[in-house]
């Protein structure tokens, strides 16, 4: 993956989805391979903007060290 400082991972990922679905809609032999790896793109960028969001928030439940 390319590193891309003016965009977050989460868009990035969002932005491959859609050009994996658009590309699978040109009539290409390979259709079904885009098309799947649009939706790995897509559930790649949903899971890591939740996460993202929960740390945003103070959500997440990462287990913290226990003290004695």
């Amino acid at each position: 993956m390319v590193f891309m400082p003016n965009k977050s991972t989460p868009d990035y990922f969002f932005e491959k989805a859609n050009q994996f679905f658009r590309r699978s809609r040109t009539g290409s032999n390979a259709r079904v391979d885009l098309e799947a790896l649009g939706n790995e793109f897509m559930v790649k960028a949903v899971d890591l903007d939740i996460k993202l969001q929960k740390i945003a928030n103070g959500n997440y439940t990462a287990s913290s060290p226990t003290r004695v």
